[in-house]
């Protein structure tokens, strides 16, 4: 006998375009219809999640790329280089990464993520490494790209944990140095020795995700196992531009997936819905279960 792909709906949430009113209002009944018919919803996230708690994305014309260019900044070789012949440079990268997180809180989709628990069973999947979906309550979160709350060894064993004040304090010296006249590579590696450096361990790091690195385990295979299970996929604030992260829409899709995409420009989708991710999802979930924030 045939097997049966599952109905997997996959909502991307970000800024968008007014859509027609009535065409719009179908669009959020539909997707409310499939939200509370769901079993198992996997929360699939992205940068944009985050940008409305202040911490800037990497992609968008105002991004952190704009800066500070992939290649010298995002792989193991570009920050070896860099940080050897421009280590004021390092000192900024490190800096504008970190600071945001460590003063960032949850906002109004992370909340809304958390209190769709109260209606079904949730798995958050997310590109992010800021910790605000566990800051937020979420109870089951895999973090495919890492975090950088958890440092590792060279081989991924785990070394500590930092908590947002420690890389508060981290940031903040990191401003002060840059501001001397002179700056040598060995105080930048001084004052970020607790997230990067080496001990009697050997070299240890952030367990994050960089350019040419497998993603995170046990969560990539734990997410894989989550989308193929789910029936409900809410994609938010993904560009679909990051891979292999983006496989897991792409295996939705081979399951059947209704697409429900919100974003600026009209895809190829069944759902189009606008707004964005801080309004539209405490919106989507009080369509679908009456849900208000506390």
């Amino acid at each position: 006998m045939q097997r049966q792909p599952r109905g997997i709906v996959c909502i991307l949430l970000s800024p968008a375009m007014p859509l027609d009113p009535f065409e719009q209002a179908n669009q959020w009944e539909q997707a409310a219809n499939v939200l509370r018919a769901a079993r198992h919803v996997v929360v699939f996230t992205g940068a944009g999640v985050s940008a409305e708690s202040g911490i800037p994305t990497f992609r968008d014309a105002d991004g952190l790329w704009q800066e500070f260019p992939p290649e010298q900044f995002v792989t193991w070789q570009g920050l070896i280089r860099t940080a050897l012949l421009r280590p004021r440079r390092l000192a900024a990268f490190v800096q504008q990464v970190i600071e945001p997180i460590a003063r960032a809180e949850p906002n109004a989709a992370h909340r809304a993520i958390e209190r769709l628990e109260r209606h079904t069973r949730v798995t958050v999947v997310t590109q992010n490494i800021d910790g605000l979906h566990e800051a937020a309550g979420s109870t089951t979160v895999h973090a495919v790209h890492g975090t950088l709350f958890e440092v590792v060894t060279a081989q991924r064993r785990f070394l500590r944990l930092l908590n947002r004040a420690h890389l508060l304090k981290m940031a903040e010296r990191l401003a002060r140095l840059r501001r001397a006249w002179f700056l040598p590579l060995a105080r930048v590696l001084w004052t970020i020795r607790p997230l990067v450096g080496w001990s009697w361990r050997g070299f240890h790091r952030p367990k994050l995700v960089l350019f040419g690195d497998r993603l995170c385990e046990p969560d990539w295979s734990l997410a894989v196992a989550a989308i193929e299970d789910c029936d409900c996929v809410l994609q938010i604030g993904c560009s679909g531009q990051v891979f292999p992260a983006a496989l897991l829409t792409l295996l939705a899709k081979e399951q059947g997936a209704t697409v429900v995409a919100i974003d600026p420009n009209e895809t190829a989708s069944d759902l189009w819905l606008a707004g964005a991710a801080g309004e539209v999802m405490p919106e989507l979930l009080h369509e679908a279960f009456g849900d208000s924030a506390d």
